[in-house]
C-alpha cells in the first residue's frame, strides 16, 4: 500500500502568518525606538539599546529597516503621526462647531503633553534631522486646518477671509501648539482648561466671528 504525502499547507496561508508577525515585531520596534528617543533624543540612540527594550537580536532590526537611519526615519513619521493625530480634523456641523472642536482638540493635546513630556523635543529633533518629513507634516496640518475653517466660514461661525488670510492664521495657531509644552511645564501651570480657554480667545480675535454675530444685542451689550 502505498502511503500519502502529508497534506500541504495552502501556500497563501504562509505570507499571511509571517506578514502578521513581522508586522507585530516591527512595531514593537518603533516602540522600543521612540522609548529610547525619549530618553536621549534620536541621534543619541543605540541599535543595541532598541533591540534590548524590544526584546529582538540586533539583526531581526536590521532585518526590518535596513540601517539604523532608515528606523529613526519611521520612528520620527510614527511621532509626527501621533502628534498629528491628536488635532481637530472632523468639519464644523453647526455654529460654533468649529470653535467647541478646537477647544476639545486642545484639551486632548494637552493631556498628550503631560503624558508624553519628551514628544514636543524629539518633534523638534526632527525638524532638524528630517526637514522633509516635517514639511510634509506641516502641509498636512495646514491643508486640514483650512479645510476645516472654510467650511466653518461657509456655515457662518467665521468671517469670510482668503485662502492667503487663512494659512496665514494657521502658522499662528501652529506656533501657538508649539510652544505649549514649555507652558506645560511651567510653575505654576495655570491648569488644561484655562489653557484652553485663552488659545480659543486668541483664536476668536484671530480668525473673527461671522458678520451677524457683530451686530448681536449679546455683544454689544458686553462692548
Amino acid at each position: 500500500m502505498v502511503s500519502q504525502a502529508p497534506a500541504q499547507t495552502p501556500t497563501s496561508s504562509v505570507p499571511r502568518t509571517r506578514y502578521r508577525r513581522s508586522g507585530t515585531t516591527r512595531k514593537r520596534i518603533l516602540a522600543a525606538a521612540l522609548l529610547e528617543a525619549s530618553a536621549v533624543g534620536f541621534q543619541k540612540t543605540s541599535v543595541a539599546r532598541i533591540a534590548r527594550r524590544a526584546d529582538v537580536a540586533v539583526g531581526v532590526i536590521n532585518y526590518h529597516f535596513g540601517s539604523k537611519k532608515e528606523l529613526l526615519r519611521e520612528s520620527m513619521a510614527s511621532l509626527i503621526q501621533d502628534f498629528r493625530a491628536k488635532f481637530p480634523l472632523s468639519l464644523p456641523t453647526t455654529s460654533e462647531e468649529f470653535f467647541r472642536q478646537e477647544r476639545a482638540g486642545l484639551l486632548t493635546f494637552l493631556r498628550y503633553l503631560r503624558k508624553n513630556p519628551s514628544h514636543a523635543r524629539l518633534a523638534e529633533e526632527v525638524r532638524l534631522h528630517d526637514p522633509e518629513l516635517y514639511q510634509r507634516a506641516l502641509d498636512g496640518w495646514l491643508r486640514v486646518f483650512s479645510t476645516r475653517v472654510e467650511a466653518a466660514i461657509q456655515e457662518g461661525s467665521v468671517a469670510p477671509m482668503t485662502p492667503s488670510e487663512i494659512r496665514l492664521r494657521g502658522f499662528f495657531a501652529l506656533g501657538a501648539y508649539q510652544f505649549l509644552d514649555r507652558l506645560v511645564a511651567a510653575a505654576p501651570y495655570p491648569g488644561d482648561e484655562a489653557v484652553a480657554d485663552a488659545f480659543l480667545a486668541m483664536l476668536r480675535n484671530g480668525l473673527g466671528s461671522a458678520p451677524s454675530d457683530h451686530n448681536s444685542p449679546k455683544l454689544k451689550a458686553q462692548a
